[in-house]
């Protein structure tokens, strides 16, 4: 039986704290928990792009001059540093064009005006895991929750806040499953520790804002579905 986690004023995650990804360190964290959030990686990606594209573009020269007139009839003397060469506009244009977010509504994703998807935390029907990832599904929209790269508190307080009305499939686990609720729990878990860990100093600030998250935790009486 997966019981509610509870936490306290000053309790610690110091393992968490001090390991994971490059990514994770990296992350610009909201003041409060549930302030609507807006995310780049253009301070990553720019650079690294600028540089190789720098670097590689007139390079080319070399390799096609030397296949036009001959010198070598190996295509892959001009495809792999072309595709290096690509890369590093690629990394340009994701710095430029691509951004993530969430708000009390939605959690979205856009590139530009090329495409954009979006899941309404009350239209949400499936949420399943990923590599440093939660997918959450609305119907066939999916938009992916990468929480190594960035501060997705107001995501996580916003499925604690669905799940204490409503059931949705979690990791395949059918709302009709027996093994729901416990799994339910689990979520729930996961969830408030991430914003608790992210957010220690808040927290332990703001008792009010300590004791709804550690309400959020618990299971709901009942659901509407």
């Amino acid at each position: 039986m997966v019981e509610p986690q509870q936490f306290g004023r000053g309790a610690g995650f110091a393992a968490g704290a001090a390991s994971g990804s490059v990514q994770r360190k990296l992350r610009k964290m909201s003041r409060h928990p549930e302030e609507p959030r807006v995310f780049s990686q253009a301070k990553i990606l720019l650079p690294i792009g600028l540089l190789m594209s720098l670097v590689l573009t007139p390079t080319m020269y070399f390799p096609i001059r030397d296949y036009v007139e001959g010198q070598t009839d190996d295509i892959f003397s001009i495809i792999m540093p072309g595709v290096a060469t690509f890369m590093g506009y690629l990394f340009i244009a994701h710095g430029l064009f691509r951004r993530f977010g969430v708000d009390r509504d939605k959690i979205w994703t856009r590139f530009g005006k090329l495409f954009y998807r979006e899941v309404r935390f009350d239209q949400l029907d499936r949420l399943d895991t990923g590599v440093h990832r939660f997918k959450l599904y609305s119907g066939k929209t999916l938009v992916n929750l990468d929480y190594n790269r960035f501060d997705y508190s107001l995501a996580y307080i916003r499925l604690l806040e669905e799940l204490q009305y409503r059931r949705f499939e979690l990791q395949g686990v059918s709302i009709d499953d027996p093994d729901w609720d416990e799994t339910a729990q689990g979520f729930r878990n996961t969830f408030a520790a991430k914003v608790h860990r992210s957010h220690r100093a808040f927290y332990d600030d703001h008792p009010e804002e300590l004791e709804r998250l550690n309400a959020l935790v618990q299971p709901p009486m009942s659901y509407i579905n």
